[in-house]
């Protein structure tokens, strides 16, 4: 099943990410990204949806959260997105 992953820098910003994803009814849980995604094998991942990331994206902005990075998950590999 398709997903996406938006890195954040530390377990916080995760979290802030996910609890705003969820009051605005996007799931979403924070994880520690697979390695080879980060560098130094730092920070933390929120998983979304493939369906919900254009919902999740405007949601982030509009709360002043950013993911550092995103990645698209699909086939068995990791793709980064450009936005």
């Amino acid at each position: 099943m398709p997903y996406y992953l938006l890195l954040s820098r530390s377990i916080t910003h995760a979290q802030r990410m996910s609890a705003l994803l969820e009051r605005a009814g996007i799931t979403a849980r924070f994880s520690r990204p697979p390695m080879g995604l980060t560098d130094r094998s730092c920070g933390y991942a929120v998983h979304i949806g493939a369906e919900r990331l254009t919902a999740a994206l405007d949601c982030l902005r509009a709360g002043g959260l950013w993911p550092s990075k995103i990645f698209y998950y699909s086939g068995g590999a990791y793709s980064e997105v450009i936005i």
